[in-house]
């Protein structure tokens, strides 16, 4: 061991070689005194080949024979033995001594294969471009491309990073240079390939205060690669480039994807094509966290434009994966479609500004897709509820009605408006209320909640409930008390309830009635602040009222953790399995205030109360593609991120039960979820339901584990058990409802609700 850690350490900073022309004294006993000092060194002198190619190129209509071959080579060499003609070539970081041909001579040669995809007189232009790369991964393959191409006279380098094993997966070289600066690395294979090239490093990467000078040292440069990683460095590049008039050129290694940005033929154009206007970019430089950066990164990159092995390797990033993924073939294309645009730039061929894509995958690939079974969907749909069907089915339970106060139309218009507040899942709101003869109907709208979701309609009646519950509040401030019939109509379940109304001089429930304006779901953290034990008193009060239901609430830290755990993986599952996957994305997210405002239902993104980086992820695991592609890697972790962070920050859980699976239990549990979570806001609770756990869990029980591959029913059943050493009334009582409450900021949005005129029909 004591060998080694004596050994001389590697030079890691030179990249500049020594020249020597010995047929002068000065550079011959320099030459010498060099290899006295380094008797090592190891020479290289293949002078006599490129002699010979020298000469070809000189004669390309014949072909010497060897004999005069020789002769033209020793004319052409004059005075000077073989030995003294050209350039000798020391390369202190290999010791290696190289014997060339001289600048002229050797640029002649070097190209000669080039002409005429480039003319001579084009290389001379070439030869006096001056290029800057700003950062050294793609960087690298696009810098050594143009050196081969000779595609400039001087290149300037910026790059801080020192080469690591992992970088190795894309940048050409060897084991022997880990740990080395990437400019030094780049600056001295540039140099091996072509000696002549002028190469000037900015070891410290590009920064603010030496921009000025990478950009005009020496003069201007004639155009500037980005390859960098900092947001900042990208945009203040940016806006140096547009004020000087140089083009930016910028590959991102994904789909062939090639910006092109002509600042010199376009003075007033916004930078990166306009994307990021909308955003404070004087900014940038003060953002700290990944946060405040996504926005301006989605902007940049262009998400939907994105391959996608790379949208779902933006998923496992910080789950299987430490940063985002690139590959050699890449990176390789980049350096050709970069050095081949910014010669075309030099050479006045290309004079236009626009993101390309040279897609590989796209331009060769099989033309007759293999089908697989990876994501097999459908789009569920169910009969239009027709005013004919609501008129039999209204008529076959005639005999079945009780007497009721005959309601105004002003009085259905009150109560209806009051029942449409009500919360329903995914916003979906699956009702279409009828008033018939001043009397009041509850239809089932299945066309707005079928799905896989809504297994034997539990989601819908729980909804159902909730409205009901709201007109049963808004009836007791007219002085009228409400009963109903469920299920009216065994022929057609479509029918969920027939109301009918009495005077009362008896008020229902009268402080909650005041709250169902307030009413609202709240995805925000919480601070745990704890729940006074008079609230939790009430609230289980409000469930139990008039009602077999009970509520438990958890408030325990671990035990909120372990919820948490089993929610977050629930989800996970749903959300990677293509049916969920698909009715998440077609029936319930809205993107856009447009989209909200066009449906007035649905889950408005902003609703979510997403960070940025978990916006993202949503977004990018829209495709059907990444899901399969996660499904193959066994990832998609990230999705239980949706959910665990907010539920670990609850100051409690609760759970509604009611005491068996039927679909009257869970209308009657609606209700006691409706007056539970208006008394909760009524006591500055926030309130989210995170019951996707006990739907599923249904299907698992009572519907065979219908649509369920083996996996998911193992996660699931996993799971369940998990809950029900939290909660081991689901041993016997059937789960209805299970929702977090927490001490929060009021939430970003609220959600919209339908017309009355789309959801009220009087017949």
């Amino acid at each position: 061991m004591l060998v080694l850690e004596n050994l001389i350490k590697e030079d890691f900073t030179t990249c500049e070689p020594k020249f020597f022309r010995i047929y002068q004294q000065q550079d011959k006993d320099a030459l010498e005194a060099l290899l006295k000092d380094k008797p090592h060194t190891k020479i290289h002198d293949e002078i006599e080949t490129q002699l010979d190619d020298l000469i070809k190129s000189q004669h390309p209509k014949k072909k010497p024979e060897p004999a005069e071959m020789e002769a033209l080579k020793i004319k052409h060499i004059g005075n000077l033995s073989k030995l003294e003609y050209g350039v000798w070539v020391y390369y202190p970081w290999s010791e290696r001594l190289v014997h060339l041909l001289d600048e002229e001579e050797f640029i002649a040669v070097r190209t000669n294969r080039n002409i005429y995809k480039i003319t001579p007189e084009e290389r001379d232009i070439l030869g006096k471009q001056k290029i800057g790369v700003v950062g050294l991964s793609v960087g690298q393959s696009i810098s050594i491309t143009m050196a081969m191409e000779r595609g400039f006279g001087e290149i300037r380098l910026a790059d801080f990073d020192l080469l690591e094993l992992t970088n190795l997966n894309r940048i050409r070289t060897g084991v022997q240079n880990l740990g080395i600066k990437k400019v030094v690395l780049v600056a001295r294979e540039i140099k091996e390939i072509d000696p002549f090239l002028k190469v000037t490093c900015f070891d410290d990467g590009m920064t603010e205060e030496n921009m000025d000078r990478f950009f005009t040292e020496g003069g201007n440069l004639d155009i500037v690669v980005d390859e960098c990683d900092g947001l900042d460095i990208k945009i203040l590049l940016r806006h140096k480039a547009k004020s000087l008039g140089i083009p930016v050129v910028q590959d991102m290694s994904d789909r062939g994807t090639l910006d092109v940005e002509r600042f010199d033929l376009e003075p007033e154009r916004p930078i990166l094509h306009g994307w990021i206007d909308h955003l404070d970019h004087t900014q940038v430089k003060y953002l700290k966290t990944n946060e405040e950066k996504v926005p301006f990164l989605l902007a940049m990159i262009g998400v939907d434009t994105l391959s996608n092995r790379l949208k779902a390797s933006m998923v496992e990033v910080g789950q299987s994966i430490t940063t985002w993924p690139q590959l050699a073939s890449a990176v390789a294309l980049g350096g050709a479609l970069g050095a081949d645009v910014c010669r075309r730039i030099s050479l006045k061929q290309y004079t236009e500004s626009g993101r390309y894509f040279v897609d590989l995958e796209d331009l060769i690939g099989d033309k007759n897709k293999a089908k697989d079974n990876d994501y097999n969907v459908v789009d569920y749909t169910a009969e239009v509820l027709t005013e004919n069907e609501m008129n039999q089915a209204i008529a076959a339970i005639s005999s079945k009605e009780i007497e009721s106060f005959p309601l105004s139309t002003e009085q259905v218009e009150q109560l209806v408006s009051a029942a449409a507040i009500a919360p329903s899942a995914g916003n979906n709101q699956p009702w279409k209320w009828v008033a018939r003869s001043g009397k009041l109907y509850l239809f089932h709208d299945e066309q707005h909640s079928v799905s896989w979701g809504d297994f034997d309609n539990i989601t819908s009646n729980i909804a159902f409930g909730t409205a009901i519950e709201n007109i049963k509040l808004e009836a007791g401030k007219a002085g009228l008390t409400t009963s109903y019939l469920p299920f009216p109509n065994p022929e057609n379940k479509r029918l969920v309830a027939a109301f009918s109304f009495q005077k009362t001089d008896v008020a229902y429930a009268t402080d909650l009635a005041a709250g169902m304006g307030i009413r609202l779901t709240n995805r925000k953290q919480g601070n745990k602040a704890p729940i006074e034990a008079a609230v939790i008193t009430s609230l289980k009060s409000a469930a139990s009222l008039n009602s077999p239901a009970t509520l438990q609430v958890i408030q325990d830290e671990q035990q909120i953790d372990l919820i948490a755990d089993i929610v977050a993986g629930v989800e996970r599952v749903r959300f990677l399995y293509p049916q969920g996957h698909h009715d998440f994305y077609t029936k319930e997210i809205r993107w856009t205030p447009e989209a909200v405002n066009e449906t007035k239902d649905g889950l408005d993104i902003l609703s979510l109360e997403l960070s940025e980086s978990d916006k993202t992820g949503l977004k990018v695991a829209e495709s059907p593609e990444v899901i399969k592609l996660l499904n193959r890697w066994g990832g998609g972790a990230a999705f239980e991120n949706l959910s665990r962070k907010a539920i670990r920050t609850s100051s409690g859980i609760g759970l509604v039960t009611m005491p068996s699976y039927e679909a009257e239990n869970f209308l009657k549990g609606g209700e006691a979820v409706q007056r539970v979570w208006i008394n909760a806001n009524l006591n500055g609770l926030s309130f989210h339901p995170i019951s996707a756990p006990l739907f599923l869990f249904a299907r698992l029980n009572h519907g065979n584990g219908a649509g369920l591959n083996q996996k998911m029913t193992e996660e699931l059943s996993k799971y369940q058990k998990d809950l029900l050493q939290i909660f081991p009334t689901l041993g016997d009582q059937q789960g209805v409802f299970m929702f977090r409450l927490s001490h929060a900021s009021a939430p970003t949005v609220r959600a919209l609700r339908k017309p009355l005129k789309d959801i009220l029909q009087f017949i």
